[in-house]
């Protein structure tokens, strides 16, 4: 069984920084709630490649050093010419983050979703249909995520009650 170990993120995301800068292809588990509903907070992982392997581009997820120093794993919703980028998360309502094209860290390949870890392309027909559809109905963002926060709370509260 692998071991988890819990490592601040200014030390960690450094050390992924630096991997992607060498080449390699880097994937850890999200922490925080910024990307639901798609993202589950310790469930779910990301599998990151260097802006130079996949170009970074509007309704893409990049992992930045944004312009007031945060790590953040966001969705891309514009970019300027000298590829600076403004970021959102998923599940924010409002709150968008600013990067410069040098604070680009990574750029989200894929993801490995659920318990079963199933994997999901960035290139795959679901993704492109999931980020179209909600870079769209930013206007309904706050209801669907209030559906979906009522909906996640009853699961969990009835997979407990069917424990005991």
């Amino acid at each position: 069984m692998l071991k988890t170990i819990d490592v601040p993120n200014h030390i960690f995301l450094e050390e992924v920084r630096q991997h992607l800068l060498e080449g390699h292809t880097t994937t850890f588990r999200v922490r925080g709630w910024s990307m639901r509903p798609f993202l589950e907070n310790g469930r779910d992982k990301v599998l990151l490649v260097s802006p130079q392997k996949r170009p970074v581009r509007v309704g893409e997820v990049a992992l930045v050093l944004t312009t007031d120093n945060r790590y953040v794993l966001h969705r891309v919703v514009a970019m300027d010419a000298e590829g600076g980028c403004t970021l959102w998360g998923d599940g924010n309502v409002r709150g968008q983050e600013t990067c410069t094209a040098d604070n680009v860290i990574g750029v989200a390949e894929g993801f490995y979703l659920g318990r079963k870890e199933r994997y999901l392309s960035m290139d795959s027909r679901l993704w492109r249909t999931y980020s179209w559809f909600w870079m769209r109905t930013t206007w309904l963002r706050r209801w669907m995520l209030l559906f979906y926060r009522v909906c996640f709370k009853l699961t969990v509260l009835f997979s407990r009650k069917k424990r005991h």
